[in-house]
């Protein structure tokens, strides 16, 4: 997956840095947790406190767009994001984790 930063603003107000981005060559929509992961590694920030906003991409196309938000630290991600979409962060985090588990164990075992 290659990720490529389209903005990357800094908004001092709500401590947090606000980041546009593009996808370019997936088959299919990626999901959060992995466009997540790989966002955090390129940009060197806290996956804790970093949230996946939104992703899109058009019927047909192999460009997907997205837009995130990392902040300082994880108590600042509760206070400012709406309790609804951590409750479905949370959850979608903890399936794709259950997913990759089963995956992991295959590939040491072979």
């Amino acid at each position: 997956m290659e990720i490529k930063i389209d903005e990357d603003k800094e908004n001092k107000l709500f401590k947090r840095r606000e980041i546009s981005f593009t996808i370019v060559g997936e088959d299919k929509t990626p999901s959060a947790a992995d466009v997540k992961r790989e966002l955090c590694k390129k940009l060197n920030i806290s996956p804790d406190a970093t949230m996946i906003r939104e992703l899109y991409q058009a019927f047909g196309e192999r460009i997907c767009t997205g837009k995130a938000v990392s902040y300082e630290s994880p108590e600042l991600l509760a206070k400012n994001e709406k309790k609804y979409k951590l409750e479905r962060r949370s959850k979608a985090e903890s399936k794709a984790q259950a997913a990759a588990a089963p995956a992991e164990e295959t590939q040491k075992s072979e």
